[in-house]
């Protein structure tokens, strides 16, 4: 009996042939379910906020976004940090090289010009100091070394000390020149602060950014300055806590919000005790002393500028001439808390705050 190996081989062939073409179509579907699945899980991943955090501005800053599909939240979250650090080299007394350290240097000297970002935010200063009668005051800086709150060496001041550097503190004395785009301090000692709007106006400047990548929804939070962007988690509201300024950890109420930002400012800030008295950073720059008619406020308001800016002046104030500023600001609302720990909300807020028991 012949054997056609020929006819066997072939044979053998069509069924490996046979089998390969079912492997072949079997991995092909593998592949397809799982580039689906991966669209579908990166669809529902670029859904989910990306959180970060990272020291600057002498505080904790917390940046929480939903990135943009096919977009790199870690570029992202780069970017937004490399532009509160350019703002910061600007802006802070802190930093040698920065623009307001040049400018206090040159007081009772020379005008300093100024980078677009720096002539803007001092024209901004300037506009809640009018605003507030000075309650606000961006040229607080000599007030500020005196008691030692800018390196954090607390000392008390005597009463001379501070008489003598109360007449370098007038914002009505900073000339800021359009044209040239220069700031100038016209008395030797006078020294800028722009501590009391800067971090809100840098929070602004990032949520600018985030939305020029295509962010839709973001929380920005820098030591306490946050301004929120687009709907919160689950598209429901933000909730936010307001410290209970007596107990550490603790929250005394809760603000439910769709958008905007909200700075708080309190007594507990910054602060040091001596003979049971507590002296804090928020002083009073016709007295040259920590203002003492609130325990803390908090304000909301479109822009985390205008929160931070409007903290300070309103606590310094007070409830009764806080509540005539806030009137003249549109879109702003403000949450007093006494020393007595009485609870004043404006009518705007009535319907968005819980109290804690």
């Amino acid at each position: 009996m012949s054997v056609n190996l020929n006819n066997r081989n072939t044979g053998q062939g069509k069924e490996q042939n046979g089998k390969s073409r079912k492997y072949g179509f079997a991995a092909a579907l593998i592949i397809f379910v799982l580039l689906v699945m991966l669209i579908v899980y990166r669809g529902y991943a670029a859904d989910e906020p990306s959180s970060y955090f990272r020291t600057t501005m002498d505080t904790s800053v917390e940046l929480r976004f939903t990135a943009p599909p096919a977009a790199d939240p870690d570029l992202i979250a780069e970017r937004a940090f490399a532009r509160m650090e350019d703002l910061e080299a600007l802006l802070s007394r802190s930093l040698y090289c920065s623009e307001v350290r040049a400018i206090n240097r040159e007081a009772g000297e020379a005008p300093v010009p100024v980078e677009p970002e720096t002539y803007q935010l001092v024209l901004q200063a300037l506009e809640y100091a009018g605003l507030s009668g000075g309650a606000f005051d961006p040229t607080i800086g000599p007030l500020i070394d005196l008691w030692g709150f800018l390196g954090q060496e607390y000392r008390l001041p005597g009463g001379a000390e501070i008489e003598e550097a109360l007449p370098l503190v007038d914002y009505r004395l900073l000339e800021v020149k359009p044209g040239l785009k220069t700031v100038f301090l016209p008395r030797e000692g006078m020294a800028l602060d722009l501590g009391g709007i800067a971090k809100g106006y840098i929070v602004d400047q990032v949520v600018e950014l985030l939305v020029s990548m295509e962010v839709k929804s973001a929380f920005v939070n820098a030591g306490g300055d946050i301004r929120l962007l687009g709907p919160g988690p689950e598209d429901r509201p933000w909730r936010l806590g307001i410290r209970h300024p007596r107990k550490e950890n603790r929250v005394i109420a809760i603000l439910n919000l769709e958008s905007g930002a909200v700075v708080t400012s309190g007594d507990y800030e910054r602060a040091f005790t001596i003979n049971d008295m507590n002296y804090h950073h928020l002083l009073d720059p016709d007295t040259g002393y920590p203002a003492r008619r609130l325990a803390s406020v908090t304000v909301v308001a479109e822009t985390a500028t205008a929160a931070d800016a409007l903290s300070t002046a309103l606590f310094v104030l007070g409830v009764e001439e806080g509540l005539k500023l806030i009137e003249k600001v549109p879109g702003a609302e403000v949450v007093f808390i006494t020393t007595d720990l009485e609870i004043i909300v404006t009518e705007g807020l009535s319907d968005k705050i819980e109290l804690e028991p």
